[in-house]
């Protein structure tokens, strides 16, 4: 099966799977909840879709990483995070020790299931851009809140690391710089 073809049957069936679930959250939600269709315009990185847009059922989301980079080692204990490479290779590392590794190319996708360790790092010489789905949703309000954190203090700083171990704490994150 061509990989675009693969992407979109995935995709496809991730949201009626996961519109299964908005359903079932919406029916719990207030009647006066007002929901309006969504669009993003091309280029614009960061969350595309948030919980508040699918009743906490999922968040999408665009990611660019530079060449050389990637985050620590870490797990979820709340989410399973989806990703299709749309450009670049990332290099999945998946496991306790990171013993599963996982080159992905452009059409590309990686499922990382909640409590499993991993993580990814752009192998290439140009930027990686990829699509994250993240479910349920609220890992997004991770990132913008340490995007402000940032913002607000270097990560040199000494008080930094403990903040944002008590932010990653909040959101159900651990991280592990053994591998």
């Amino acid at each position: 099966m061509k990989p675009r073809r693969l992407f979109l049957t995935v995709l496809c069936f991730c949201f009626l799977l996961l519109f299964g679930v908005a359903a079932a959250q919406q029916s719990k939600q207030s009647a006066s909840a007002q929901r309006e269709p969504i669009y993003i315009p091309p280029n614009s990185l960061g969350s595309k879709v948030t919980g508040k847009d699918t009743l906490g059922a999922y968040s999408f989301g665009e990611f660019t990483a530079q060449p050389g980079t990637g985050p620590v080692p870490h797990r979820h204990s709340r989410e399973d995070e989806s990703f299709y490479i749309l450009d670049g290779q990332l290099e999945f590392r998946i496991g306790e020790r990171g013993e599963r590794l996982i080159l992905a190319a452009p059409g590309s996708l990686v499922f990382a299931p909640r409590g499993i360790p991993h993580t990814y790092k752009n192998v290439g010489t140009t930027p990686a851009r990829a699509l994250v789905i993240i479910s349920p949703a609220g890992l997004e309000k991770f990132f913008e809140e340490r995007n402000a954190l940032q913002k607000e203090l270097p990560t040199t700083d000494p008080s930094y690391p403990g903040r944002d171990k008590t932010l990653s704490e909040k959101y159900g994150l651990e991280y592990s710089r053994d591998w």
